[in-house]
């Protein structure tokens, strides 16, 4: 028919509505579960990668290099956990990189060795204290249903294992 207005009524369009929101129902809490995964592997890839820099600088210089949790990002932290961050310092205290804090509601802890905060590499590329266990998850604002293990063998290799854990260490 020429002249004839097209488009969509109002139903049509109320229709369209409705179904885009049931599907968004759905797919919201799906979408959060991958925000928490990745964000869980990239802190995880993030130590690993510290982890195999102290290693390779301690062959490299040999001399022993350590990698350790910082509240401030030049000095090792004594307390507080390694959610504040940690750092890769050489033989001289130079600092090699800088990891800052894990975003708030995180939490990175050492569980092997009693939440060691230092992890030592000698020139032949062995870590003290080993082996170490790092565990990475949420704890705020509610325990995420997903855990990030990293263990360190004494020869400095690492292992990074999913847990779908009910609570957070």
């Amino acid at each position: 028919m020429p002249g004839a207005n097209r488009g969509f009524t109002l139903v049509e369009l109320m229709i369209v509505l409705v179904i885009l929101a049931v599907i968004l129902i759905f797919a919201l809490p799906a979408f959060q579960q991958v925000r928490l995964a990745t964000r869980l592997t990239n802190y995880a890839n993030d130590l690993v990668g510290s982890i195999y820099l102290a290693r390779g600088e301690a062959i490299k210089r040999n001399n022993q290099v350590r990698l350790c949790a910082t509240s401030d990002g030049s000095t090792c932290a004594a307390s507080g956990g390694w959610q504040q961050g940690w750092i890769v310092l050489d033989p001289n205290d130079v600092v090699l990189q800088y990891q800052p804090a894990l975003q708030a509601g995180y939490s990175l802890t050492e569980t092997a060795n009693s939440g060691a905060m230092t992890l030592n590499f000698d020139a032949s590329g062995l870590v003290s204290p080993a082996p170490a266990t790092f565990n990475i998850c949420r704890q705020a604002p509610t325990v995420g249903n997903q855990k990030r293990e990293i263990n360190v063998t004494t020869i400095g290799r690492t292992n990074v294992e999913r847990d779908a854990a009910t609570t957070c260490p």
